[in-house]
């Protein structure tokens, strides 16, 4: 399910713990999952793969890509601090 559910709507490890968490599993198993889950799949670069996205369809509708609006939507999709932070440089520096 947790594989499905990355490959469909993209999450980072702490909005997959909530779901998990509000379907009643137990916080043992979840774990369990979460370190198979994100073993097999890289956070950082699913982060980089949803912003593209976000940036090829911005592009397509003319709006301007804003950094810090980024780094708020990764951590709204579970993504870590680390992550987001990572991600938000990242754009900074392409846009200078």
């Amino acid at each position: 399910w947790a594989q499905f559910r990355l490959q469909n709507k993209p999450i980072g490890r702490y909005k997959l713990n909530q779901e998990l968490r509000l379907k009643g599993i137990k916080q043992d198993i979840i774990q369990k999952v979460i370190d198979e889950t994100y073993n097999e799949i890289d956070e950082l670069t699913l982060a980089r793969n949803i912003i593209k996205e976000k940036i090829v369809s911005s592009k397509i509708k003319n709006i301007r890509i804003d950094p810090k609006k980024i780094y708020n939507f990764l951590l709204r999709r579970g993504f870590s601090v680390e992550v987001s932070r990572n991600i938000y440089h990242e754009l900074n520096n392409k846009q200078v």
